[in-house]
């Protein structure tokens, strides 16, 4: 690399540190000019040597020809090639290593950096040892101070792991959709006709049999319903990676509100009491999805409040150490958690209280992916027969657009 050259990549690297490095990336930057927004510190040729010989990023340096002036040590890691081998390629190195899907794409994007246009994109290339590996590559052109094109810089760093990430969580995420569709076709089809044949049982035949079998049937009756609902709730649960969400402000109390209002028959039954706050601040999220987050957690606290006295169910913020979120717990007296549940709470299928009250084993698995799916959390902690708190962090309304 001549003098020129890397006097050129430390004239690039002072702009864009100058201006930050993610924003110089995103809108390239003259070089030669003397004003800038705002006065970036000088690079020297020595410094940008020792910069580029320490970046784990393969950067390139290309002339207005295309032709490599400057690649970076990584770049052999990246790629297996040595840096003599990948400036002497008499055609563009990148595109000769670059899996045949993605060549198109690239050769796109190229067309659009002539023009003066920054491009980012994922491709797969072939490791010299034969490895495919996931790049992401940003270009942005380079100008002169008359805004004459003399080149480009491009930053290529490995995501293979946050591709073959990303790519088991959608296996996953199929997969759960697949055994979705199986319960929700394959299971309940036969469920449905199970459950009228019982109907047509009890309704044409219910005179003549024994009061015995007449309990039976209605315990057969109990049990398909049980395992109607089970479904449907292992079907909402398995949509709730895939479904859209909305992203809005959301009057917290007013979604507090109507659950208590859709809940106020069993809670006048159990005699329950629920005190809100005054007021609460606006969070950030979708509101169909708060009122599940809370219809469940007041419905749990009324399945499994202690039968020893009343119920009280308290919701009120807590200290926040961030202005962006706020902190609310939900408190109840009832019969708690045992500490040795308390692990695998939030996962589906899993029950505190094992068969002795019905229920599914979705219901908190739900509300912790409704959170999480919204930018929040959920946690707790539990004493038997002294009560449980629910810790939920939710986005606050300030951190909208960001």
């Amino acid at each position: 690399m001549t003098t020129n050259d890397l006097s050129l990549l430390a004239c690039a690297i002072s702009i864009a540190v100058g201006v930050g490095i993610g924003t110089f990336l995103r809108r390239g930057k003259q070089l030669g000019t003397t004003t800038t927004p705002t006065a970036p510190p000088k690079i020297s040729a020595a410094h940008a040597s020792v910069l580029m010989d320490n970046l784990a990023a393969a950067v390139v340096l290309r002339d207005a020809a295309d032709n490599i002036l400057y690649c970076s040590p990584f770049t052999e890691v990246l790629t297996g090639y040595a840096l003599s081998e990948i400036q002497e390629h008499k055609d563009d190195f990148f595109l000769f290593i670059m899996h045949e899907a993605d060549r198109d794409k690239y050769q796109r994007a190229l067309k659009i950096s002539k023009v003066g246009e920054a491009f980012q994109f994922r491709f797969r290339f072939l490791h010299k040892s034969g490895i495919e590996i996931w790049a992401e590559m940003r270009t942005v052109p380079l100008q002169d101070a008359e805004g004459r094109g003399i080149g480009s810089l491009s930053v290529t760093l490995d995501v293979t792991g946050a591709m073959r990430y990303q790519q088991q969580v959608e296996e996953k995420n199929r997969d759960l959709q697949d055994f979705a569709y199986m319960l929700s076709h394959d299971l309940k089809a036969p469920l449905t006709t199970f459950k009228g044949m019982l109907t047509v049982i009890e309704e044409d035949h219910a005179a003549k049999l024994e009061p015995a079998v007449l309990e039976l049937l209605e315990h057969m009756k109990r049990a398909s319903n049980r395992l109607e609902q089970l479904v449907t709730r292992v079907v909402e649960f398995s949509k709730l990676s895939s479904q859209e969400f909305r992203s809005e402000p959301v009057d917290l109390l007013a979604v507090l509100r109507d659950v208590l209002r859709d809940f106020g028959a069993q809670l006048k039954d159990c005699q329950g009491e629920v005190r809100l706050p005054e007021s609460l601040p606006i969070v950030h999220g979708d509101p169909i999805h708060y009122y599940r987050v809370f219809a469940n957690l007041v419905g749990n606290s009324i399945k499994y409040r202690a039968a020893s006295r009343r119920l009280e169910i308290r919701i009120r913020l807590s200290n926040s150490a961030s202005t962006r979120t706020l902190n609310l717990l939900v408190e109840d007296n009832g019969s708690g958690i045992p500490q040795e549940a308390q692990s695998n709470i939030f996962r589906p299928f899993h029950r505190a209280h094992s068969n002795s009250i019905e229920g599914s084993g979705i219901g908190l698995a739900s509300v912790k992916r409704l959170l999480e799916k919204m930018g929040g959390e959920i946690a707790l902690a539990s004493s038997t027969e002294q009560g449980t708190t629910f810790k939920l962090t939710i986005r606050a309304h300030t951190d909208q657009g960001q």
